[in-house]
């Protein structure tokens, strides 16, 4: 995970703490959607990541915190599918200081970076039950 960390915050020019935040969150998300064991299977093929869910306070939920991100999950369940799911990452990465104009290059940079070091099929299993990633694979 360092080493996307590292990368990450020199391409978009963000801190080390929003960088762990950011991907902490997002991490989460994918558990909430994935489910224990596919999540885990997941972990270990990624050094560090679970770290980073551990030490995430909201590692259950994925969305923002406070009032925009129960907001973003209430639209979330309104709109529904894979645009949900987009409403909610996007809280999610609001919430850890990542803005609309960063979020799509930190969650393309992020998918790539799960795809190099977890597969295809890992990223199969993501995108099959968050379609909204899909996009960010490019």
């Amino acid at each position: 995970m360092d080493d996307f960390l590292a990368s990450i915050t020199e391409r978009l020019g963000i801190d080390s703490a929003t960088a762990k935040g950011a991907t902490a969150k997002v991490l989460a998300f994918v558990k909430s959607k994935l489910g224990d064991e596919q999540f885990s299977q997941l972990l270990s093929k990624i050094p560090g990541a679970a770290d980073l869910v551990s030490d995430d306070g909201e590692s259950s939920g994925g969305g923002g915190g406070g009032m925009f991100g129960g907001l973003a999950k209430m639209a979330s369940s309104a709109i529904g599918g894979g645009a949900g799911d987009g409403v909610e990452l996007a809280a999610a990465l609001g919430g850890a200081g990542i803005g609309a104009e960063k979020a799509g290059p930190f969650l393309g940079s992020l998918m790539g970076f799960i795809k190099e070091k977890a597969g295809d099929s890992v990223i199969g299993q993501i995108t099959e039950k968050i379609p909204a990633l899909k996009d960010a694979l490019g």
